[in-house]
């Protein structure tokens, strides 16, 4: 996989003047609004105690994640685009992604494959697909849903495999100077940690968004509001019983990014997100109100335009 994806590097390195424009784009941060990827026992699982009747239960702590996007993306001709990159997020870990994407006036549509990489030593390549598409009245407003999944042939009986699954969906419209959106967000990661042991990873995410630009200033701004639930769940199977118990945690969050232009082929990106209000579901304990959680990222957006081409926008 490694030597495939240098290679297919090389070739688009040297095919750069066939092709409109090549972007670079390079996201790396960190967050701790997540559960221990390591953890074995719920923390709404009550330990009993004395006196009888009595049980302490685990508290929610932040646990530390790399964010990770790598992307080389492209135009081609005829409405035709690719992009190619790796993703690294503390739901579904370890990703890489390939799409062809084709833009019409009033739709788009974009498709590959996806590829679980290195997220179980008993399943390194774990192999599905992704799509998007969206139908537009530029101008005015859009409908966008997208989702990716691992393939359903490799079964999920087995130790060590595992499965990433997907779904997002926007509604926009245009105002002046904003692109205003409401979103849904869906992850979900289920391992088979044992043959009777299941662990799932849940994310959903329900928010406001609203990319802010003016013409003639070299920036663009992107500003989140919603509602999050993060659940891991425990599933033990004895027979045809599954005993499941689930951990959640909720927070109204807030984040802000912007896109600042250093000249026309370098663009630097910084953002980051926080809770303003977070809570546990009992019975599990809320953390410490001291206890701060984030998430923050910084990147370069580097564009390379080709001799038949003068400028290049990025598509987010």
């Amino acid at each position: 996989m490694k030597r495939l994806l240098i290679a297919l590097f090389v070739v688009i390195c040297c095919h750069a003047p066939a092709v409109f424009s090549l972007e670079f784009t390079l996201i790396e941060g960190v967050g701790n609004l997540a559960y221990n990827e390591e953890n074995t026992t719920p923390l709404s699982e009550g330990i009993p105690v004395p006196p009888p009747g009595t049980f302490i239960y685990g508290t929610f702590t932040p646990s530390f994640y790399p964010l990770i996007l790598a992307r080389i993306s492209g135009d081609i001709a005829g409405g035709l685009s690719f992009n190619v990159g790796f993703n690294r997020s503390p739901i579904m870990r370890n990703r890489l992604f390939a799409n062809i994407r084709f833009d019409h006036n009033y739709f788009f549509l974009e498709a590959g494959p996806v590829l679980g990489l290195l997220n179980s030593s008993k399943l390194p390549v774990n192999p599905g697909l992704s799509a998007t598409v969206r139908a537009m009245l530029p101008g005015i407003i859009y409908l966008e849903a997208s989702g990716s999944s691992t393939l359903a042939a490799i079964p999920m009986e087995k130790k060590g495999r595992y499965s990433q699954v997907s779904a997002d969906l926007s509604f926009g419209f245009w105002v002046p100077h904003v692109i205003c959106s409401f979103n849904m967000s869906i992850e979900n990661y289920n391992l088979r940690k044992e043959t009777n042991f299941l662990i799932e990873d849940k994310s959903q995410r329900y928010f406001f968004r609203a990319d802010v630009f003016t013409k003639n200033f070299p920036y663009t701004v992107k500003v989140d509001m919603g509602f999050q639930r993060i659940m891991r769940s425990y599933s033990l199977i004895t027979g045809t019983d599954i005993d499941t118990v689930t951990d959640e945690f909720r927070s109204i969050f807030a984040g802000m990014e912007g896109v600042f232009t250093i000249n026309p082929s370098l663009k630097l990106l910084v953002g980051a997100e926080i809770p303003v209000y977070s809570w546990s579901v009992r019975p599990m304990n809320d953390p410490e109100k001291k206890t701060f959680f984030f998430n923050a990222r910084l990147g370069i957006i580097w564009t390379l335009t080709g001799k038949n081409k003068e400028s290049v926008s990025a598509d987010e």
